[in-house]
C-alpha cells in the first residue's frame, strides 16, 4: 500500500483523491480523480464491502454496460473458485493424505481458503461452500467415491465431520 494522508473527509494518495465518509463500520469512499481516467470506489456497511470501477470514457452509461460489469464481477468471482479447486486438485501430498487417512472437513476447507485471494470478504464461508464442489471435481460424486462421517473430536466434546474416500476394488 502506498503513502496517503487525510485532510478532513479527503484522502490524497498514489491512486488519486477520494472523498471518504466513514462512521463506525459504515461509509463510502468516492474517487474524485485517478490515473489514466480510471478510478476505483468502495462502499461499506459493517463487515460488508462493495467495490466498483468507474471509467471516465463516457458520461452516459446504459443498462447494457451495467449488466456487462456485473457479469464480469460474477465471472471473476467464479474464476477464483475455479482456481482454488484446480490448486486443490493438483496438491498431490494433500490428496495422498486425504486418500489414505481422510481429513476433517475443516482441513479441506482451510486448504481451499489458502487459494482464495486475501481481499475477499468472508473467505471462510466461501471455502466452506467450495468443499463439496472441490471433492466432486477431484474424486467424483459424494456417497459414491467419497463420504462424510462423524468422528469424536480431539477436544473430547462433540464430533468432527471427516471426509473419507470410499475404497473400491479396482
Amino acid at each position: 500500500m502506498g503513502f496517503r494522508f487525510r485532510i478532513g473527509p479527503f484522502t490524497f494518495g498514489r491512486s488519486g483523491t477520494r472523498l471518504s465518509l466513514w462512521r463506525a463500520n459504515a461509509g463510502i469512499s468516492i474517487p474524485l480523480s485517478g490515473k489514466r481516467g480510471r478510478t476505483f470506489g468502495k462502499l461499506g456497511f459493517g463487515p460488508f464491502r462493495w467495490f466498483f470501477n468507474i471509467l471516465h470514457t463516457s458520461q452516459n452509461a446504459n443498462n447494457d454496460d451495467s449488466q456487462t460489469k456485473v457479469e464480469k464481477k460474477t465471472s471473476s468471482f467464479s474464476s477464483y473458485q475455479i482456481s482454488a479447486v484446480k490448486a486443490f486438485g493438483s496438491d498431490l501430498n494433500f490428496l495422498k493424505k486425504l486418500r489414505h487417512y481422510g481429513l476433517p472437513w475443516r482441513g479441506v476447507q482451510e486448504r481451499l481458503k489458502e487459494e482464495l485471494p486475501d481481499y475477499l470478504t468472508d473467505r471462510d464461508n466461501i471455502a466452506y461452500s467450495l468443499v463439496p464442489k472441490a471433492m466432486g471435481d477431484v474424486f467424483g460424486q459424494q456417497n459414491t467415491t467419497w463420504k462424510t462421517e462423524k468422528r469424536p473430536s480431539k477436544s473430547g466434546n462433540g464430533f468432527t465431520t471427516w471426509i473419507v474416500i470410499i475404497k473400491t476394488d479396482d
